[in-house]
């Protein structure tokens, strides 16, 4: 992000907190709904949808770029089972627009040529081999992620390992850090919530608490020591402590970052912990700036998700907070 962007990326927040503005700085996109996991938190990969084409997903940006978006992140389902995902990476690109993505890290080692321009790859890894790939529900999952992450260190990609905290990965974070540590990379700790669209409960993955609270404080230690490979800032951590009852602050979806769904449904977020009441706004039906402006106010218990409470501190102005995203964009 040049001196330009974050100026204007300044203003939107600005906008935002003051003017009631809503400005996509940072959308997420999801390019399908197929995944090769089955994880027991998500079951996105059953809810079938057609996938917008290439050019819908082009026209998409460009209107993202008039808004004033600076960062897109491509997630799914598996964006890595596109074939045009390269394509898609390298035009967001083209446009100025810093691309992202989430992957389960298929596919990554043989095509990392086409998506070598993304800013930033972030690939799920939620334990220890025989943790992650019970997680997961896949065998063989977690070599295909470490085999990204060992791929991906010779193309020097910003990446980050994305860890949902369950009770079945509780007492193994510190195998994830070493993770980190040993490919030069971030990893992001955020516990679990039930996502809007999944229809999966998760009530019964729920770690025990006082068991939750001493590994993020055991988490908060290492932080204050002086651990570098946390994308977490120290007051992210110092607020995830609290799940699931967080401490207030004023959020930034649909504010400065929504969720734009396979079928053109627009989100501020997938992971808030009730029902949005009525139709959320369809791009494709009413415009992207019209779905934008008529996106419902988030009012749950709190988010525990690295990126979205980065911006929610910003918006807030709580600057110890967002210590972690000059790393990420340098």
């Amino acid at each position: 992000m040049n001196t330009i962007d974050k100026i204007q990326s300044f203003v939107s927040v600005l906008k935002a907190k003051f003017f009631n503005k809503r400005i996509p700085i940072a959308v997420r996109i999801e390019l399908t709904n197929r995944c090769p996991n089955r994880c027991v938190y998500c079951n996105i990969w059953n809810a079938k949808m057609v996938e917008p084409s290439k050019e819908e997903i082009f026209s998409l940006l460009r209107e993202l770029k008039e808004l004033g978006t600076k960062k897109v992140s491509f997630s799914g389902g598996e964006p890595m089972l596109r074939p045009d995902i390269g394509e898609i990476i390298t035009y967001c690109k083209t446009l100025g627009i810093s691309p992202e993505m989430n992957t389960s890290g298929i596919l990554v080692s043989k095509r990392i040529k086409e998506i070598s321009s993304l800013d930033l790859i972030k690939i799920s890894i939620d334990g220890p081999e025989d943790i992650h790939d019970f997680i997961v529900r896949r065998k063989g999952s977690y070599k295909e992620a470490v085999s990204a992450l060992e791929t991906i260190t010779s193309y020097w990609i910003k990446t980050v390992i994305t860890t949902t905290i369950t009770k079945y990965n509780i007492n193994h974070l510190d195998h994830i850090i070493d993770l980190a540590k040993r490919y030069n990379c971030f990893v992001a700790f955020q516990p679990v919530k039930k996502m809007v669209y999944s229809g999966v409960e998760v009530d019964n993955l729920l770690p025990d608490i006082e068991e939750y609270r001493q590994a993020i404080q055991k988490l908060i230690n290492l932080k204050l020591s002086g651990n570098g490979y946390m994308r977490n800032s120290l007051a992210g951590l110092k607020h995830i402590y609290y799940f699931p009852n967080y401490p207030k602050l004023k959020c930034a979806a649909g504010r400065l970052f929504m969720i734009i769904d396979v079928d053109g449904t627009v989100y501020p977020c997938d992971r808030v912990d009730y029902e949005y009441k009525g139709s959320l706004p369809n791009y494709k039906e009413v415009g992207l700036k019209n779905a934008i402006n008529m996106l419902p106010e988030v009012n749950c218990s709190g988010c525990g998700f690295c990126g979205a409470l980065e911006l929610s501190f910003l918006l807030n102005f709580r600057i110890s907070g967002i210590t972690t995203i000059p790393k990420l964009i340098k």
